[in-house]
């Protein structure tokens, strides 16, 4: 095989060392969202939370430093009129969805992910991606450059690309770099540190433009591990959660497609003679006289097939109307949408907040609003991986130094004094395995939260110095009882099930490990803290 299907090297993260190194070269990041460092500036802003709603006017939300931005990414509350709901189970379910939907396809293909793998699932989705270009719909697809490395995923993307579809952060030859190297005078908003800086984001938008289109996010990218396709092997066997979207709404995500999809187009045209979309349209016009290069793949039949039976799944959805807000987060242009949400949402809630969040290492404001929750009496539940399911694991190793002094709000004279029996708040640490089941699972990917039944969150948001600092992320903030109550289910029926809670004791001996090796991997990854 040539891809190894492990949970290995997935996400920009795992590109760390290497992006923090490019840049201590060119130097440190200029363009920086205004987001709390202090424990002090987290309090301000929690206060700040406190007095505005996620749904408020664009005065509740700040937007970024730069002038010319200011809230332009910022986008409108829909009425439940203008947006509809439906939640898609795990990542079978996102599979088959997708696949009816972009086979259903008349007008316009937009995808948008970090990754997109040229394994068994991400081929077939992009044979189907050819038949539509060729049926001449309008097709373009943003990955991340530094994200995609596997040499067939690569092969993938020149095929997309020598039949006509516009495959933005990748290039021939794994040139796609210098794209990604800033250039003072050239680089729109130049920033030294920009090379650190990921497009996370995860969108499938499917004739967005017109009365008729329907789109896809959540947490999953393109691959084998995120659609589940074999059981067999847990390390790529993955939970993680999408939601399917209808109504005006589209039209917010297509901005935030198109955004970046010109932005980086717009990149490669100022470098004049090295613009590398030149010499794609001398290729292709060849190609055209020639005959398309033959691209060959490595696949394994049995996936092949499990990917045929996942495509056959789809089932109808259920749509709900439900008031939006789609939150794009482009930190590359000091935005911190998704954090100002997550706060809002934290601090409104009264009774109950379950949050699942894959890779949890608490900045000074999300940690402060999880203790500010726990204090008001809220039964504040968190679901993260451990370093045994964590397809990173220093990523969890570093966040259990935290939970000695988040565990402690629980002996505090608030919480104490609380009637509510589960008030507090309780850590769970994902493990992939439950008592009555006999399959394993590999990562825990999903990164949503529910407050009071009433309002969620699901996105590409991690609660780490990356999503907050870093990468691009995208988000949709619903409040509708019956979606809220589906996805509280899912935590508290599944997600609980395959996981262990966190007690005092070991929140305590994580914060002071004796194992040597522990230690050493740990003190390894607070190195990279802030790139993590």
């Amino acid at each position: 095989m040539v891809q190894a299907r492990t949970g290995m090297v997935t996400r920009a993260r795992a590109w760390g060392a290497v992006l923090l190194g490019a840049a201590l070269v060119t130097g440190c990041a200029t363009i920086e969202p205004a987001v709390p460092e202090t424990p002090e500036e987290a309090g301000a802003e929690l206060q700040f939370a406190r007095e505005t709603s996620v749904f408020g006017p664009p005065e509740d939300f700040y937007g970024s430093a730069l002038e010319d931005v200011g809230k332009v990414g910022l986008y409108p509350v829909r009425a439940p009129d203008e947006c509809e709901l439906a939640m898609l189970e795990s990542g079978e379910g996102s599979f088959a969805a997708r696949m009816e939907m972009l086979k259903a396809a008349k007008k316009s293909i937009r995808i948008h992910a970090l990754v997109f793998k040229g394994d068994e699932s991400g081929m077939r989705i992009a044979e189907v991606l050819k038949q539509k270009k060729a049926d001449g719909l309008d097709v373009r697809v943003i990955v991340d450059a530094f994200s995609n490395p596997w040499q067939q995923t690569q092969w993938m993307f020149f095929d997309l690309k020598q039949h006509g579809i516009e495959v933005e952060g990748y290039e021939a030859l794994a040139l796609q770099w210098i794209n990604e190297v800033p250039v003072p005078f050239l680089t729109p908003h130049y920033d030294a540190g920009r090379t650190d800086k990921r497009f996370h984001e995860k969108l499938w938008l499917i004739d967005a433009e017109t009365a008729d289109g329907v789109a896809v996010t959540g947490g999953l990218n393109i691959g084998n591990e995120y659609f589940r396709v074999d059981p067999e092997d847990p390390a790529g066997y993955w939970r993680d959660q999408d939601v399917a979207v209808r109504g005006a709404i589209l039209a917010d995500m297509v901005v935030a497609f198109d955004r970046n999809f010109d932005y980086l187009v717009d990149i490669k045209k100022s470098r004049g003679i090295f613009n590398t979309n030149l010499y794609w349209g001398a290729t292709r016009a060849v190609l055209d006289e020639t005959g398309k290069y033959p691209v060959k793949y490595e696949t394994d039949e049995r996936l092949v097939g499990r990917v045929a039976t996942l495509e056959q799944q789809s089932r109808a959805l259920e749509f709900r109307e439900a008031r939006c807000r789609f939150l794009h987060n482009r930190p590359r242009f000091a935005e911190s949408y998704i954090l100002q949400a997550y706060l809002k949402i934290i601090a409104a809630a009264r009774s109950e907040l379950l949050i699942a969040n894959a890779y949890f290492i608490p900045t000074p404001a999300i940690a402060a609003a999880l203790k500010d929750a726990a204090k008001r009496c809220v039964a504040v539940t968190l679901v993260t991986n451990s370093p045994e399911t964590n397809d990173l694991p220093e990523i969890s190793m570093v966040g259990r130094g935290y939970y000695k002094d988040l565990l402690a709000v629980n002996e505090t004279p608030e919480v104490a004094a609380c009637t509510h029996p589960d008030a507090g708040l309780k850590i769970y640490e994902w493990v992939g395995q439950a008592a009555d089941d006999p399959v394993q699972q590999g990562t825990m990917h999903s990164k949503f939260a529910v407050a009071d039944r009433r309002v969620s969150l699901v996105g590409s948001y991690n609660f780490d110095p990356r999503s907050e600092r870093l990468n691009s992320e995208t988000a949709l903030v619903f409040e509708e009882a019956a979606l809220a109550g589906e996805l509280a289910r899912w935590i508290v029926e599944n997600d609980l099930r395959y996981s262990r809670q966190v007690t005092a004791e070991e929140a305590a001996a994580f914060a002071d490990p004796e194992d040597t090796i522990y230690r050493f991997r740990e003190e390894i990854g607070h190195l990279f803290e802030e790139e993590l």
